[in-house]
């Protein structure tokens, strides 16, 4: 039997963009397990706000559930994710999560901070590490569709890792723009409730001075 808690607060919706612009934070997002957590509760969150425990995180997840514990924590102390309710099951009180904001971006003003490169290099590698991680799930699952994205049955999957090449600065740019256009347009789109899920990661950047520099 599950009894709502009297005592639950009623909290804020989850703020649409949050960009990171703190150390403290910054080093929360290093690990890949609180990057799958967010991940998780991010989900769909422009609809309809997730509202899960850790035992359906885990669960989700596929890991241990007191593996996550630390890592709510965590996660909660930043802010990054917030107990929405609190509730009694079999006369254990257990508390369910939600994410704090919609979007989540790291400030461009972190690499002018040299002491943060470090832990920007750990965050960017969880979030790599977090997307590589839940493909293999998905593929060991047997759920992820290899057809060519050219068959009118499949969605298609791409894999691509790109040579370095060298670009005139302005072809560089509009490049960028395009992708960041297409990112733009996946993030604002709505979930059709029959659709089929989709994950995408992007990866682009430039080396100043060539790369040749350093």
């Amino acid at each position: 039997m599950v009894a709502q808690d009297d005592d639950t607060a009623v909290i804020a919706a989850p703020v649409v963009r949050r960009e990171v612009t703190d150390i403290e934070v910054l080093r929360v997002l290093s690990d890949p397990l609180r990057i799958a957590i967010l991940r998780t509760l991010m989900a769909e969150a422009d609809v309809s706000p997730r509202v899960m425990s850790a035992k359906e995180l885990a669960a989700a997840l596929e890991e241990p559930q007191t593996k996550l514990y630390r890592h709510l924590k965590q996660l909660e102390d930043a802010k990054l994710i917030e107990v929405a309710e609190t509730r009694i099951v079999s006369g254990i009180t257990e508390q369910r999560y939600r994410t704090g904001q919609l979007n989540l971006v790291l400030s461009p003003a972190l690499l002018d901070v040299p002491s943060a490169r470090d832990d920007l290099t750990r965050a960017i590698d969880a979030a790599l590490n977090e997307f590589g991680d839940e493909l293999r799930r998905n593929l060991r699952g047997g759920r992820v569709d290899l057809r060519r994205s050219s068959d009118p049955g499949s969605v298609g999957l791409i894999l691509q890792s790109g040579f370095a090449r060298r670009m005139a600065p302005e072809r560089a740019r509009a490049f960028r723009t395009r992708l960041a256009e297409l990112v733009d347009e996946f993030e604002s789109g709505t979930d059709d409730p029959v659709g089929v899920d989709v994950h995408l990661l992007v990866g682009w950047y430039g080396v100043a001075g060539g790369r040749d520099a350093g």
